[in-house]
């Protein structure tokens, strides 16, 4: 199909958002066959964009598709009070953070956000700190199904030497994938993500009261395909948000009907037009609810977001957070 049917750039457009998948009548998937096209040219032809080698290299010599050291996986958590498991070690939840927050410096302040507010609710929590790898959905979704299922062996190996209850993840593409990826290999351990597990703790008892430091404007969420789409998971974000008393404004493209970021897919890691970006168009739907702040549970959509904010100059405008970090600054006090 590469090069009669159509050119060999076009796999690399999607974004693996889903869409098409809950549109489908005839339950078509395109996603599966873009992936195996991808596939096809990674591991056979070695035809791809100059990014995504860069990325896949990457991913095979750091263990991350931020090519970080993985010494600096835990730098994020100096100063907290944070539990690092080691082999024989157990607890209820173990906190896989995941790339994003562990390397990108936007999203380590979710990471120490979400640890105040567990340690706030006294959940026995721990996570695997410098043992911690990366759960291979990049490399999978990029087309190098060999460097995914060794970071699956590799992972799998770790967790059964620790005792846990649940996994928990802030990251609805890790989420995802040990969800619902990780038992075709023979995973059996129960996987949340991070807004199901906040949504079990008291927030509406008189320890969490509401904070008067606490964001002060009006609100609107998006909806991660990830989370959303793809596990359905919508109902929590926003519960979680009126209890810090942020009744989002919705957006006119929502829920299953949501709008990408244009993050997924690999598209965080490749060049786009400027003309044409998704992260543009989905920024305009948030301005139009005359929002204050967008919020999201997917540390993708975050950059995405804030990259489209910068892009437009519109920071005077319009911020975006995480949505734990709009409940830390309710529930937490600094």
């Amino acid at each position: 199909m590469l090069g009669s049917v159509f050119t060999e750039e076009i796999p690399w457009f999607c974004t693996t958002c889903g869409a098409c998948l809950d549109r489908c009548p005839a339950f078509v998937n395109p996603v599966d066959e873009i992936i195996d096209l991808r596939r096809y040219q990674v591991l056979t032809t070695g035809k791809m964009p100059k990014s995504i080698g860069e990325v896949l290299r990457n991913m095979e010599r750091q263990g991350n598709p931020w090519g970080m050291p993985p010494e600096e996986r835990i730098s994020w958590a100096e100063g907290l009070q944070i539990r690092e498991l080691s082999p024989g070690d157990e607890t209820d939840v173990l906190l896989f953070l995941g790339c994003a927050l562990a390397y990108d410096e936007r999203n380590k302040r979710v990471a120490r956000s979400i640890v105040k507010l567990l340690n706030k609710a006294q959940v026995e929590f721990g996570v695997l700190g410098l043992d911690e790898m990366c759960c291979g959905e990049t490399s999978r979704r990029l087309g190098n199904e060999y460097l995914f299922q060794m970071m699956v062996e590799q992972n799998l190996e770790l967790f059964t030497s620790i005792k846990f209850e649940r996994i928990v993840s802030p990251c609805p593409h890790c989420f995802n994938t040990l969800k619902n990826e990780y038992p075709q290999f023979g995973s059996q351990h129960q996987v949340q993500h991070l807004a199901e597990l906040l949504s079990e703790l008291p927030f509406h008892e008189p320890e969490f009261a509401v904070n008067g430091n606490g964001f002060q404007g009006r609100i609107t969420f998006h909806d991660s395909c990830y989370l959303g789409r793809y596990n359905q998971i919508f109902t929590e974000p926003r519960q979680l948000l009126r209890t810090a008393r942020a009744e989002p404004i919705e957006m006119a493209r929502t829920g299953l009907n949501s709008f990408c970021c244009g993050g997924g897919g690999g598209q965080m890691w490749m060049e786009t037009d400027p003309n044409t970006r998704i992260n543009h168009r989905r920024l305009d739907d948030a301005i139009q609810t005359s929002a204050d702040l967008v919020t999201t549970a997917c540390p993708y959509c975050l950059l995405m977001f804030d990259d489209a904010i910068r892009s437009k100059g519109l920071g005077d405008q319009i911020q975006v957070m995480d949505f734990t970090e709009v409940l830390v600054k309710q529930f937490v006090e600094d």
